[in-house]
């Protein structure tokens, strides 16, 4: 048997989370020993797993939030030409509040500071992990804090933030190329959804609404147009192709800049986790997220997990705060978590007991029974 899960963003780290899932485990089959799989699928935690990994060595380097205010972040380096930076610890949603969210003014400028700084230290690839992001800029402050100069019609140079944006004439790339000479972007996508619908599918929950929705689709299209029009090959190609809206589309701007390769973060992740395989081949897996939804089967590790082990015919359980949208597959079910602690960056006792509860239940129904398709259990 394997847990697998994600964090639960706002409630516990997937390490956490795991602990708690083997406890419920033990419960029901108290003289297995699980084998405990934290993961990641490119969002929050994504560092953390990798380190876990493949080892490395932890950078610190002050860099702007999402508004442009001063953070402390870190970035890994896993040798000396290999280095993972995570766009969730600097510009992410577990930072902010719901009333915080203001899309059309935050800025990934310190993803691209970020960048700067492992580049400097000599890294030559760069395992961008997108995901859990509150910007929706496609990645143009990351382009600017990486030297590209966005100017108005007067040639003034301007803040590329979606309510600026718009404002653009021109794009001029050339600082943030010579910067990225010799540089490869891996971006380790939580989503597969192209740019060009992101904002469907993720907007609501980095604050977009019906009211600035409109300009927030107008920015990015401009931001399309601009870097085609700065002769950036396929730009127009990749602002509808998979995975580049993963994060706000922050990998969309920064493929203008550098060479760029998009996949799946969740398999790259349990690729470097999960070298043995346990996850494709356990009798039974578990695996948790804080929400269940469509996104889920869009890229996310529990969809990931999911769809590896019914090509297979293996059973797996995933559990979760929330669930909303399709169901899991024929061999999977599902199940909510019980008594969830307030959101914060504590882990609560009772969302503790509410995990082990979850996992007991999870164990009992495949011990006793074959799956039912959509079964929700709590």
């Amino acid at each position: 048997m394997v847990i697998a899960p994600n964090c639960l963003r706002g409630y516990a780290c997937a390490a956490d989370v795991a602990i708690a899932l083997a406890r419920g485990v033990r419960q029901v089959w108290p003289d297995l020993q699980p084998v405990s799989l934290p993961l990641a699928d490119g969002g929050d935690g994504t560092l953390d797993v990798l380190q876990g990994a493949r080892g490395g060595t932890r950078h610190a380097v002050e860099v702007a939030d999402l508004f442009g205010r001063p953070r402390k972040t870190e970035w890994l380096a896993l040798d000396q030409r290999a280095a993972v930076v995570e766009t969730a610890a600097i510009c992410g949603l577990g930072a902010l509040r719901p009333d915080e969210l203001r899309p059309l003014r935050a800025t990934s400028a310190g993803v691209g500071q970020t960048i700067a700084a492992a580049v400097a230290a000599g890294a030559t690839t760069v395992l961008l992990g997108l995901g859990g992001t509150a910007v929706v800029d496609g990645g143009a402050g990351a382009l600017a804090a990486l030297g590209a100069r966005f100017l108005d019609c007067d040639g003034r140079e301007a803040v590329p933030t979606p309510e600026r944006l718009p404002e653009i004439a021109t794009v001029d790339l050339s600082t943030a190329r010579r910067l990225l000479s010799g540089v490869t972007l891996e971006l380790l996508a939580d989503v597969r959804t192209p740019l060009a619908g992101n904002l469907d599918s993720f907007g609501a929950q980095k604050g977009v609404t019906a009211d600035n929705r409109p300009a927030a689709v107008r920015a990015l299209r401009h931001l399309a147009r601009l870097l085609a029009e700065a002769g950036v090959p396929r730009a127009q190609e990749r602002f509808r192709a998979h995975w580049f809206g993963a994060g706000g589309g922050i990998g969309f701007g920064l493929s203008a800049v550098a060479a760029t390769r998009a996949g799946s973060g969740a398999k790259a992740v349990l690729a470097a986790g999960d070298p043995g395989e346990t996850v494709a081949t356990a009798r039974l897996a578990l695996t948790a997220e804080g929400a269940v939804d469509s996104g889920t089967w869009e890229g996310k590790l529990p969809g990931a997990v999911v769809a590896l082990r019914e090509e297979r015919g293996l059973p797996t359980a995933v559990i979760a705060l929330r669930f909303t949208g399709p169901s899991p597959g024929p061999l999977a079910t599902s199940h909510l978590i019980a008594g969830p602690a307030p959101v914060g960056p504590v882990t609560g006792a009772a969302l503790l007991l509410g995990l082990k509860a979850a996992a007991a239940e999870a164990c009992r129904i495949w011990s006793t029974r074959p799956p039912q398709r959509g079964s929700v259990t709590s």
